[in-house]
């Protein structure tokens, strides 16, 4: 089985989005990642898009962003630029049922944090609790003191992630 990560296209999300959990796309596309798969030559089937991922623009607010990475005293004006320079978000990652179980979603991941041109990423899910997919790949994760709340996970190319926690905020070191 060949299995390759290319630049895919807001067109690919589309076309794997029934597939995720939460409807409707993300407000930004700042780039789209793909697995694309490739079967032998003589099954002669074509190639197959296996997984998405999206990275967005961050949004402007978010409070425990801004506690975490000591945003808050900033002019607002000021964060925004910073933000925009500094951080991208994964907004979805979904991988097409024929190809779940193989690891894809955690590579994918991988190759974001390991090619995105910014200092920080981030995410936030509301399936952090019961899935670690994105701490898997080697974010950390943020728990929120109420089970309801989504997790935060942030991961840093420069400090590889060292992180203190903040009020009403866990720290939860990342898998290997």
């Amino acid at each position: 089985m060949h299995l390759a990560i290319l630049p895919g296209t807001s067109r690919d999300y589309d076309a794997l989005s029934r597939f995720h959990y939460r409807a409707g796309r993300p407000a930004t596309f700042a780039a789209v990642y793909v697995v694309r798969h490739t079967p032998p030559a003589y099954t002669r089937l074509p190639p197959q898009l296996a997984a998405v991922a999206v990275l967005s623009w961050p949004t402007l607010s978010l409070h425990v962003r801004e506690q975490i990475l000591g945003l808050s005293a900033m002019p607002p004006s000021d964060r925004h630029r910073w933000l925009n320079t500094n951080l991208r978000t994964i907004s979805r990652v979904i991988v097409h049922p024929t190809f779940r179980s193989l690891g894809l979603a955690t590579r994918l991941i991988r190759h974001i944090l390991y090619n995105c041109p910014t200092r920080y990423i981030e995410s936030v899910a509301l399936m952090g609790h019961v899935h670690p997919l994105f701490e898997n790949a080697g974010m950390h994760a943020f728990m929120p003191m109420q089970t309801d709340r989504p997790v935060y996970y942030l991961w840093s190319a420069a400090a590889r992630g060292r992180f203190g926690s903040s009020a009403g905020w866990t720290h939860r070191a990342a898998r290997r």
